[in-house]
């Protein structure tokens, strides 16, 4: 794989010379595509070269199925923008390269992920650090301009009122095709949350659509450094973002919201930071929307195991981690 990806390197610089792939390795994790990273060296007119990149490959099977060039096209419209990403260099549809499509990025050195901020002490001082800019950047992603950066491609809701329904609609669709069995509990909350539509959006706006801690790679100081898997993002309401990054299934420490902060300074300082308003209401039901969601997302990926398109673990697994959201979605029905 090292020669045939240095052998697409040439392809696309076509002035560089010696192009050689070294330390090529998979990342794991990643909903919806293979995450590989390697370092390049080569020369071109200024002399010896090295660098280390990124390149996000279509899997045989994954969580979920998403466009790759819109994933592609998000970076390179935040790219110079108040929110931080990897520059985004090439996007390759055809399959003759490495079997399937794939982009290259650069790679961002010098910082970590989650679950570092989470359980290493090193970190306990920038944690709050980590936090509080966790909350800007989710307001500068829902005040960039979208329509400056090209990204109607993402499609445009009908009306502010139009948010809602179009992602229940498409995420309905979602758990009925990929369900392996009868799925009450998950029936039941769909079917609330068609009679219960939130109040219109406040705004259209860019939703990333997994924010969450593991998405983003932190420093020492605790900047937030790249926010990353824009695989999700679309055009809708912002709270919708808000309350997947609340989600009980991200907690994983002290009943904090990413592990992190608690849920009410959360959306106290998305609030001010953001300049919009947390309406209980919409929030309440893209909380109930959020476990649903990952609910289908679990059933893809075990639908993807189950039918032998995928031998990764993690698609059995994620089969396994449904009890937990319908426990969560049966408290949050029983109180809305």
């Amino acid at each position: 794989m090292e020669q045939r990806i240095a052998a697409y390197l040439a392809h696309r610089m076509p002035s560089a010379r010696a192009v050689e792939v070294t330390d090529l390795r998979r990342i794991p994790g990643g909903a919806s595509r293979e995450t590989w990273s390697f370092d390049a060296t080569f020369e071109d007119g200024h002399g010896p070269r090295r660098g280390g990149y990124i390149l996000r490959r279509d899997p045989d099977a994954s969580l979920l199925v998403t466009e790759r060039d819109r994933e592609f096209r998000v970076y390179r419209a935040l790219g110079g923008s108040p929110v931080p990403v990897p520059r985004a260099l090439w996007l390759e549809a055809d399959p003759a390269w490495l079997d399937r499509p794939f982009f290259v990025m650069e790679r961002i050195d010098g910082g970590w992920t989650a679950p570092h901020v989470l359980i290493d002490p090193r970190f306990d001082r920038i944690r709050p650090a980590v936090a509080a800019r966790k909350v800007e950047i989710l307001a500068e992603i829902h005040r960039f301009d979208w329509r400056a950066g090209g990204l109607e491609c993402l499609g445009v809701p009908e009306s502010l009122a139009g948010c809602a329904p179009r992602e229940l609609q498409h995420w309905t669709a979602v758990a009925g095709r990929e369900a392996l069995e009868p799925q009450p509990v998950l029936d039941a909350a769909l079917s609330w949350l068609g009679a219960h539509l939130p109040p219109p959006a406040e705004r259209i706006a860019l939703v990333h659509g997994d924010y969450r801690t593991g998405n983003f790679i932190f420093d020492r100081r605790g900047a937030i450094r790249a926010v990353l898997d824009w695989e999700m993002a679309h055009l809708g309401d912002p709270i919708e973002d808000l309350a997947w990054a609340c989600q009980k299934s991200w907690q994983f420490r002290d009943g904090l919201a990413g592990g992190l902060m608690s849920r009410a300074e959360v959306c106290r300082r998305y609030e001010a930071a953001s300049g919009m308003r947390v309406d209980p209401t919409a929030f309440h039901w893209w909380e109930v929307f959020a476990n649903v969601k990952l609910a289908a997302i679990y059933l893809t990926g075990a639908r993807s195991f189950a039918e032998r398109r995928t031998g990764e673990i993690m698609m059995a697994i994620v089969g396994r981690m449904l009890p937990p959201i319908e426990v969560e979605l049966c408290a949050l029905l029983a109180g809305g």
